[in-house]
């Protein structure tokens, strides 16, 4: 009986750690460190600073606007939001919209405009909803390896869906 018992209950909880909520754009969503909302998504021929993408590529590009709420500042972003609907994504490249710079250390309590670029296979075909996951981190004064502080992984928090445009034709 407490094994039936423990397996419905495995179950039970697999299946709620499967539910990932589902929010519109540009709904902000706090993820542990960051504070995100992403509002839109297009195809593009070229990068945010005007440089070209790499030969054979095409650009998944997503706008939003990213805080970071900790109390340091940190580039530790790259993982923050996934494509959850085209595989073998590499992390994206982060570009501020005010300046067209590579975003690099976000500061604390700082708002900004940012641009994350993913450049995917030229003959990968996309689809016509960009499903993003933006992943979570948890803080943990003491981590179980080393008994440091420290920020880690705690699983997709949401996922925002938005109607992929062609910006640029490539």
């Amino acid at each position: 009986m407490a094994a039936a018992l423990s397996l419905g209950y495995s179950l039970y909880e697999q299946r709620e750690a499967d539910m990932i909520p589902q929010v519109e754009a540009a709904t902000p969503v706090e993820a542990g460190r960051w504070k995100v909302s992403v509002s839109r998504s297009t195809i593009d021929a070229a990068m945010p600073n005007g440089a070209r993408i790499s030969p054979g590529k095409k650009a998944i590009v997503a706008e939003m606007m990213l805080e970071n709420i900790s109390a340091e500042s940190s580039n530790l972003y790259g993982n923050l939001i996934k494509l959850a609907n085209v595989h073998d994504a590499s992390k994206p490249q982060y570009y501020l919209k005010r300046d067209r710079a590579i975003l690099w250390d976000l500061h604390p309590r700082m708002p900004e405009a940012v641009t994350a670029v993913w450049e995917v296979p030229a003959t990968l075909s996309l689809p016509t909803v960009l499903r993003l996951r933006i992943e979570g981190a948890i803080f943990k004064p003491r981590d179980n390896l080393y008994a440091a502080p420290g920020w880690f992984p705690s699983g997709s928090v949401a996922e925002v869906a938005l109607p992929l445009k062609v910006g640029i034709e490539p």
